[in-house]
């Protein structure tokens, strides 16, 4: 097993989240109950592994739902960028509260088949992994995300109004120093999500080669929604 922590007692392997030995009942490390939300939040910040281990060890991963739901939100609006590049300008005849639900419906598909996925092949390559905590990883790891809607999003409407869903003008013509600052900003966020996530998975695997590959596989995925999404709900 690769990430297997050895038991100080019977010196038998046990998975990396265990908290007792599976073989004589010795405990491994101190107990974690539940998440702290702004603890977990500032450990992200200054030290990711710090809280990708915490979550993992949590036996209640507190706050999921409501950062998913946050989360969906996000992928709604990149979605309706996505859209703004695939299909132009057109007017969408799905209200606002249909096209979250679609994506909500969509993200949790999406999100429990890449968990399950990602611990057969972990298992397959000898690593033991738990489904609730791929997808505790994967939710905790996409906080940029949220931080990029409460702060960077406001900021955008605030400053370009709405011609930040349009393409004539568009708002690089509008304002176009601010725009582009918007941009390289929200890709930062975007890279700063996919080192998050690798370095979640890392933690999680204690493999670096499986958890470049999953991390990557991932967005490249994350991305193809976005795009079928994009043609789904504005096409119809």
């Amino acid at each position: 097993m690769i990430n297997s922590v050895s038991c100080p007692n019977c010196k038998s392997e046990n998975p990396f989240y265990n908290s007792i030995c599976s073989n004589c009942k010795t405990y491994l490390r101190d107990r974690v109950y539940n998440l702290d939300l702004w603890s977990v939040l500032s450990s992200i910040i200054e030290t990711p592994s710090k809280a990708f281990r915490n979550i993992i060890f949590a036996e209640h991963k507190n706050f999921i739902f409501f950062i998913f739901l946050l989360l969906c939100l996000k992928i709604l609006i990149n979605t309706r960028f996505v859209s703004m590049i695939t299909l132009g300008e057109f007017q969408s005849s799905v209200s606002l509260h249909i096209s979250y639900l679609i994506v909500f419906g969509c993200s949790v598909i999406y999100f429990m088949v890449f968990a399950y996925f990602h611990n057969v092949v972990g298992r397959i390559n000898n690593i033991y992994l738990r489904i609730k905590d791929t997808l505790a990883l994967i939710i905790y790891s996409q906080i940029p995300l949220i931080f990029g809607l409460v702060i960077l999003f406001i900021l955008e409407l605030v400053i370009l109004g709405d011609y930040l869903f349009s393409l004539n003008p568009n708002p690089f013509a509008i304002k176009g120093l601010i725009a582009y600052i918007f941009l390289v900003l929200e890709i930062g966020i975007i890279i700063w999500s996919m080192f998050l996530l690798f370095k979640a998975f890392q933690i999680q695997s204690q493999n670096l080669t499986f958890s470049l590959i999953s991390g990557i596989l991932f967005f490249v995925l994350l991305s193809s929604m976005l795009y079928i999404c994009s043609f789904f709900i504005f096409t119809i």
